[in-house]
């Protein structure tokens, strides 16, 4: 089911296709109330959408999605209703761009030593000056013809554990939850399928370790996961007195099959009371 709240969107600042204008647009024709920007450790896109918004009565939440140092899987975390000028939170979001730009020639090589022509400048170019990720790697590699689809570049060649994916610079989970909540931000776990983990047990562990840690909330809904996995997911999160949140996870073209505001066929949230709460914190 659709709904008109999506609190993870990604644009052209990080790895989506949409720029921040397009994205609100975008939000606006399809009668959306309230989307968060949640671009990857980048918070440059919000003020763009919020001046494309201004008097629509379409409310832009302040958001990020920060990469966290984690295995198995991955751990990213979104922090929403941020103050866009704290200084922690730039300084570190600095650092993890910057060593994002110090990766990327790193895959050029890899990618180069495997045996493809590929080179930084036409990653740039795809990328079109804005933050060059891994889907501007995939990209190239499709349009080269050496996969039959971005997703194949990423399941042989870019994935974790994949030939040429290279490890980045990442905080760790007390950086990233006192960045967020030194901004007056939530910090709230995304994807959690993403973790990896091998059971029921060892998810609600690592939920109790989370709240430990300053996490306040869960995105139980994704995208990434199936209906069932959304639900338990969303009844851990309740035994935990934890803030239940849902997202798309949209990046537009590159990923197609993501579409805004779809996130699980029964999305037991309420979102204006959801927002309010989270105003409130």
């Amino acid at each position: 089911m659709k709904q008109n709240y999506d609190l993870h969107t990604h644009t052209t600042v990080s790895d989506g296709t949409l720029t921040p204008e397009e994205l609100v647009q975008k939000a606006l024709n399809e009668g959306f109330k309230v989307i968060a920007i949640t671009d990857h450790d980048n918070i440059s896109g919000i003020e763009k959408a919020r001046t494309v918004a201004l008097g629509t009565g379409l409310e832009i939440v302040a958001g990020v999605e920060i990469s966290v140092e984690y295995g198995p899987g991955t751990l990213h975390m979104c922090g929403y209703f941020l103050d866009l000028k704290n200084e922690l939170l730039n300084d570190r979001l600095d650092f993890v761009q910057e060593a994002r730009r110090n990766r990327n020639p790193k895959i050029v090589q890899k990618l180069q030593e495997t045996g493809f022509e590929i080179t930084m400048e036409e990653i740039e170019k795809v990328a079109g000056g804005k933050q060059v990720g891994r889907p501007h790697f995939a990209t190239v590699m499709f349009e080269k013809g050496y996969v039959t689809s971005k997703q194949e570049a990423f399941d042989k060649y870019l994935d974790k554990n994949a030939p040429c994916y290279v490890n980045k610079e990442r905080l760790s989970l007390e950086e990233s939850v006192k960045s967020i909540r030194a901004a007056g931000g939530i910090p709230v776990l995304a994807h959690p399928i993403q973790l990896k983990l091998a059971n029921e047990k060892e998810y609600r562990e690592m939920f109790t370790y989370l709240k430990h840690k300053g996490v306040l909330g869960i995105e139980a809904y994704t995208s990434r996961q199936t209906d069932e996995e959304n639900e338990l997911f969303r009844q851990m999160a309740e035994e935990l007195g934890m803030l239940i949140t849902g997202g798309s996870d949209f990046h537009g073209a590159n990923k197609p099959n993501v579409n805004l505001g779809v996130f699980g066929r029964d999305v037991k949230i309420n979102f204006p009371d959801l927002i309010m709460k989270m105003k409130s914190l």
